[in-house]
């Protein structure tokens, strides 16, 4: 890994247990907010795995003992997983800890019709 990204990680890393610490993990100050979106974020966003996003859902999942609200998730980690995985639900299924969708009533009738 990039050295100049993993200071990065290790600052993101930091900014989260503050925020934590402070009771206000859903929020960051605005001056942080600009080093890890834009230009200077992507290097970084791309830097965390599928995996690695998913695994702060499932060390979250095993400390609330359910899965969290979007605002209990730091809120840099969270505009990564819903970028990587389009919205909440498909990032908490992906990480197993969600039922996969079932068919609605009505594809399942329509089926059965042809």
């Amino acid at each position: 890994m990039d050295v100049n990204i993993a200071a990065q990680r290790r600052r993101l890393e930091a900014d989260a247990l503050r925020a934590k610490e402070s009771g206000r993990e859903a929020w960051i100050d605005l001056q942080l907010w600009g080093q890890y979106v834009g230009k200077e974020g992507r290097a970084l966003y791309e830097s965390f795995t599928d995996e690695e996003l998913l695994d702060m859902l499932r060390s979250e999942t095993a400390k609330l003992g359910r899965f969290p609200s979007q605002h209990e998730i730091f809120c840099v980690y969270r505009m990564y997983i819903r970028k990587r995985f389009r919205n909440w639900p498909t990032a908490l299924r992906r990480a197993g800890l969600k039922k996969p969708r079932t068919k609605h009533r009505y594809e399942s009738y329509k089926g059965e019709r042809q």
